[in-house]
Order: C-alpha cells, then sequence, then structure tokens
C-alpha cells in the first residue's frame, strides 16, 4: 500500500514562492533538502497543479537564491 506525503504550509508556501525561480525538478532537491525526506518531480507538479500555480512559458532566468519563506 502507497504511503502519500501530508506537506505542510511551509512547503507549500516555499513551492508557490519559488515556481518562478526554479525548475519542479531543482524545487524537488531543494525541498528534500530542506525536509531530509524524498521529495520527488512528480510530486512538486502533482502540488504544483493543486495549487493552481501556473510556470511561465519559455525559458526561465537564472537566479540562484531562494525567496524568503513566510
Amino acid at each position: 500500500m502507497a504511503t502519500y506525503k501530508r506537506w505542510s504550509e511551509v512547503e507549500l508556501q516555499f513551492i508557490r514562492n519559488n515556481i518562478s525561480v526554479f525548475s519542479d525538478e531543482e524545487l524537488a532537491k531543494k525541498l528534500t533538502e530542506m525536509t531530509g525526506e524524498a521529495v520527488t518531480y512528480g510530486m512538486v507538479r502533482r502540488q504544483r497543479r493543486k495549487l493552481g500555480v501556473v510556470k511561465a512559458r519559455g525559458r526561465r532566468k537564472k537566479v540562484t537564491e531562494p525567496q524568503a519563506q513566510v
């Protein structure tokens, strides 16, 4: 039986704040480092879609620092 991750509000806010800065894959790596839990590209993508957060089309600008969390 599959176990599902319960997303904290901090993690969801991190996705909302940084979707224009990082790709889904990069967000997954950052969240894995932050939480210590395995977060995959697919998990981030699914949550982004559930939140209704739309990525900008085209190539994104390179920024190395994530935005501050609330």
